[in-house]
């Protein structure tokens, strides 16, 4: 497992705040440095002078989310600790009371799993169109036709790719997308989602089977920590959440149960739902552009998902200020 980070203004000194960011990539693909980096939040931490860290993670297959669990947690250990802290310019220190973790997607369950497990505890949490707020609902235990991104995958090499039992934590490609992300969309087409990222064959399948109320009973105990949101309490971070309502890949109804759930629980929480945005948001019709198919109503999705991550940014910016 790797990490870069990065303080963005050099003329910054004392006792700052960090932003960690954990990339999307269907659980099973991607990298730190992947095209999918959020240049406007560089852009922030920049202006605000916060630490920046790109983390990578075990991928599923042939780890599993336990794994991904276990390396959230080394890595605030590791920032926390000696070693990163003699890494950093002599005029700089990390504020280990203002971490802010946030993930995209696939990164949003490493994301929120440090808001569970890992110590010291992250002031904030941000989820952009992000997986793990509810890993039971019926959008993972069961199969689903391909989504708008299986078609510039080849499944036929998924077999290969399962046969490699070689772990990887980073999986970067220049200029493209790695073969990896062919195993998530073979996954989910067949309904073994759940059984290829906590690998455990007939998972989805058994718990598909029941009724919701009564699936997380039925999660093997070893894999029980997995499901985040049954864990969620009161001391849960502060959270704000940036979903696309026309999210195919994953539901936004992940975002509206965690949201609602910190609700309940008495913890601040917002949630910016993007009009038609599709997975990725902003990106995703970029490169719709670029590819000369040009995405209906684009230029609002592009214009309405800045104006989310400005507004959580500001959340993020006023948690900072208050610890």
């Amino acid at each position: 497992m790797k990490s870069s980070w990065t303080i963005t203004s050099p003329r910054t000194t004392g006792s700052l705040p960090a932003m960690i960011y954990y990339h999307g990539g269907g659980m099973s693909a991607g990298s730190r440095r992947g095209r999918g980096f959020p240049h406007w939040m560089y852009d922030h931490c920049q202006e605000k002078g916060y630490i920046l860290i790109s983390a990578d993670y075990r991928l599923c297959h042939p780890t599993n989310v336990i794994d991904q669990i276990d390396d959230a947690k080394a890595l605030f250990s590791y920032i926390a600790g000696p070693q990163f802290a003699g890494e950093l310019p002599e005029s700089v220190s990390l504020d280990t009371a203002r971490i802010a973790v946030t993930g995209f997607s696939a990164g949003a369950y490493s994301a929120r799993a440090a808001c569970l497990y890992a110590t010291p505890k992250p002031a904030a949490l941000l989820s952009v169109y992000g997986l793990g707020g509810n890993m039971l609902l019926d959008h993972w235990t069961g199969a689903r036709p391909p989504t708008s991104l299986a078609k510039f995958f080849d499944l036929s090499g998924v077999p290969a790719l399962l046969a490699d039992k070689t772990v990887v934590s980073d999986d970067y490609v220049e200029g493209g997308m790695s073969k990896r992300f062919a195993i998530t969309i073979d996954w989910e087409i067949k309904g073994t989602f759940l059984d290829g990222v906590f690998q455990r064959p007939g998972l989805g399948k058994s718990l598909d089977a029941l009724e919701y109320e009564k699936r997380f009973e039925a999660v093997p105990e070893d894999l029980k920590p997995g499901m985040l949101q049954e864990f969620v309490t009161a001391d849960y971070p502060p959270s704000v959440f940036v979903h696309g309502k026309s999210d195919e890949v994953v539901s936004p109804e992940e975002s509206v149960y965690q949201h609602e759930q910190l609700s309940k629980l008495g913890v601040s929480s917002q949630l910016y739902l993007v009009e038609n945005g599709p997975h990725g948001l902003e990106g995703a019709v970029m490169m719709r552009k670029m590819a000369g198919a040009e995405m209906p109503g684009g230029d609002k999705v592009i214009a309405d998902s800045m104006e989310a991550y400005g507004k959580a940014m500001v959340f993020i910016d006023g948690i900072f200020s208050a610890v």
